[in-house]
């Protein structure tokens, strides 16, 4: 059965986004002086990883699992990936657990051109009692394997809104050049650089921040800020990121992509 990631509430500040209006905010006052774990939310494809009890592999975006198509070109990259690391990764997950994280191959509103990986890990679902590891569980999970987690900015309590809002500073999956590299990512796609930098983000920093309220070693709590000018450059774009050509964002170490392929 298809585990599908849950939504996720806003932190009241964040600015809600397509699509989040049926959820209620909640007050900083709901997490205060509960362990956080705040990670950088990064402008990908939630996807996810998993094996049947016969060790078949499945991969999955939001509410589906892929099985080709069209609509599909984005995770061509992570299909060929998963396949060649599925033996490392069916020893830790076996069919017990699925393991989340944003697929970041496109560029969608946030150009980045030093990605850790194109598939950062940001969740594990153990599917025997429902529960979400906690940050360190995950860790022990997947030590030693290709794996890359999302990045974490902060761990501990936190006093007030301000004290979060603060961490969200310049992407830690950027360079300051750049804008240089959209504009060679984008002719090396066949597109103009001009218009794909109007589809674009222009601010130097995250797209916002994603929090976990962590105990006895699950999960038991997730929330999102998403700075104002964000929603303002996807509706200043004017389009859809999948109705455009795949812009290809940049990863830090090319080679890490198949690193730890044996």
């Amino acid at each position: 059965m298809l585990r599908k990631y849950p939504r996720t509430r806003h932190i009241d500040g964040s600015r809600l986004q397509p699509g989040d209006h049926d959820l209620a905010s909640v007050p900083f006052t709901e997490i205060a002086g509960r362990h956080l774990v705040v990670e950088e939310k990064l402008d990908g494809a939630n996807a996810g990883i998993s094996f049947t009890s016969g060790g078949e592999l499945r991969l999955q975006s939001r509410g589906h699992y892929l099985t080709g198509g069209p609509r599909e070109r984005q995770f061509a990259p992570l299909k060929a990936w998963a396949a060649s690391v599925q033996h490392v990764l069916r020893e830790r997950l076996r069919d017990r657990y699925v393991m989340y994280g944003e697929w970041l191959y496109a560029k969608h509103t946030v150009f980045y051109d030093a990605l850790p990986h194109y598939f950062c890990e940001f969740d594990v679902l153990d599917r025997s009692d429902g529960t979400f590891l906690s940050t360190a569980r995950r860790r022990e999970l997947l030590a030693g394997t290709p794996v890359v987690p999302v990045p974490v900015l902060h761990e501990g309590p936190l006093p007030d809104v301000a004290a979060l809002s603060a961490l969200a500073g310049p992407s830690t999956c950027r360079t300051a050049a750049w804008r240089d590299a959209l504009r060679a990512a984008a002719r090396a796609g066949g597109a103009d650089p001009g218009r794909v930098a109007g589809e674009t983000d222009d601010s130097d920093d995250m797209e916002g921040l994603y929090i976990k309220v962590e105990e006895d070693g699950e999960t038991v709590g997730r929330y999102k800020w998403v700075r104002p000018s964000f929603l303002t450059a996807i509706l200043d774009s004017g389009t859809h990121w999948q109705d455009r050509p795949i812009i290809a964002n940049a990863l830090a170490d090319p080679e890490v992509l198949y690193a730890g392929v044996r």
